[in-house]
């Protein structure tokens, strides 16, 4: 029996390197850490979770597939649930992105042991890249997802030398702007739009923070459409 994923966690799974040890943080019914073994993409893998009911999902999930003997499920805080050595790969997926510093954060010791890091933040992705450039993490792929017409980014961090990020390319991902996958002008092109919708809605105010506020996204846009044109 296998499994299906949706989109955007087959484009995580895809990131994994072949018989990788695996720490899938935050994995809920654990069906990306079930994918992955079930399709001999990780050697074994850890599934994290905060709370108890996912954690209990996955475990059901575990005994669902036979996965038992390598699929552990372990009740924790981000990294905290990890020894140093124990995995090589860490994912990181459908938290937000302040979210997915804290995890990153969580355990420091085990972070020098990790050979790569897959995050797929559902908001502020800026703030990832900004963070792994900061502390040593390549930005080594990127992935853009359009999952159920929602629009999904994935980083894939290694260590290694870093370049310092200017804010379009933590906006849009070094890797996507030298890429210009699918969807990347239509991702693009809806930036700007919720941009120039909160643009418009700042006209009405008065006060100099509002009118600092506007000031700058007229800015980003203009540099969001530079990118399209």
């Amino acid at each position: 029996m296998l499994i299906s994923l949706r989109p955007r966690l087959r484009q995580v799974a895809d990131f994994v390197p072949s018989g990788a040890r695996v720490a899938d943080i935050g994995s809920d019914h654990a069906y990306l850490a079930a994918y992955l073994l079930l399709h001999d993409r990780a050697a074994k893998v850890i599934a994290g979770e905060i709370n108890l009911a996912p954690a209990q999902r996955a475990r059901q999930t575990a005994l669902n597939f036979g996965l038992q003997d390598r699929l552990q499920v372990r009740l924790g805080a981000g990294l905290t649930i990890l020894q140093p050595g124990e995995v090589d790969t860490v994912v990181v997926a459908g938290l937000g992105g302040n979210t997915i510093i804290e995890v990153l954060e969580s355990n420091p010791p085990v972070l020098p042991t990790i050979k790569r890091l897959i995050l797929q933040p559902n908001i502020g992705a800026a703030a990832v890249r900004f963070w792994l450039c900061e502390h040593g993490w390549a930005i080594v792929e990127e992935a853009l997802v359009k999952d159920n017409d929602i629009f999904y980014e994935i980083v894939v961090g290694e260590p290694g030398e870093t370049q310092a990020l200017n804010w379009l390319q933590a906006t849009l991902g070094p890797r996507l702007l030298e890429r210009k996958p699918a969807f990347f002008y239509e991702w693009v092109q809806l930036a700007i739009a919720q941009r120039r919708r909160v643009a418009e809605q700042l006209l009405q105010a008065t006060d100099a923070a509002a009118a600092s506020k506007r000031a700058k996204l007229v800015q980003e846009i203009s540099e969001l459409q530079e990118v399209i044109k």
